[in-house]
């Protein structure tokens, strides 16, 4: 177990080894905190990203480091994830390269389909074929886009 410190100063214990994600904080989650970690439910704490990364690599040795749009580290525990996936129209741009499912929600990173690959692939998760990035076929290319339009997949934050 992992003792962090809550925003109201109190001591709380995380197990490692259910954690699906960990991320520093943004201008969406509570003021003051700076580690958002999923696990069992979403726990905000105010200790820093590293710290909370580095203490939960010690008891989930598949916790993969990939990075945001932003160049901002986001963890993930890799045997839980799969991917690469293709971006979809209203995903792509802006430093978003790839993405990956964990947790039955799509994260976007700035790593390419290859990165991604490797990193799942080294946490032995659910490896994917490396998405094309050049055009698809005007058939896919609709059924992806009006799927995505009918029921948009859910996506971390």
């Amino acid at each position: 177990m992992i003792e962090l410190t809550l925003l109201i100063g109190q001591k709380a214990q995380l197990d490692g080894k259910t954690v699906l994600r960990i991320r520093g904080t943004n201008e969406y989650d509570a003021p003051g905190a700076k580690t958002l970690i999923d696990w069992v439910e979403p726990m905000v704490v105010i200790d820093e990203p590293d710290y909370v990364a580095g203490k939960v690599q010690g008891e989930l040795p598949t916790l993969r480091q990939l990075q945001y749009k932003t160049g901002k580290p986001v963890w993930f525990n890799g045997a839980k994830a799969s991917g690469p996936y293709r971006l979809l129209a209203t995903e792509a741009g802006d430093g978003v390269k790839s993405a990956f499912v964990i947790g039955g929600k799509r994260q976007l990173v700035a790593n390419t389909h290859q990165e991604v690959a490797a990193a799942i692939g080294s946490a032995k998760g659910d490896v994917l074929p490396i998405p094309s990035d050049g055009l698809l076929s005007l058939p896919v290319l609709v059924l992806e886009n009006v799927k995505a339009f009918v029921s948009p997949p859910k996506r971390w934050n």
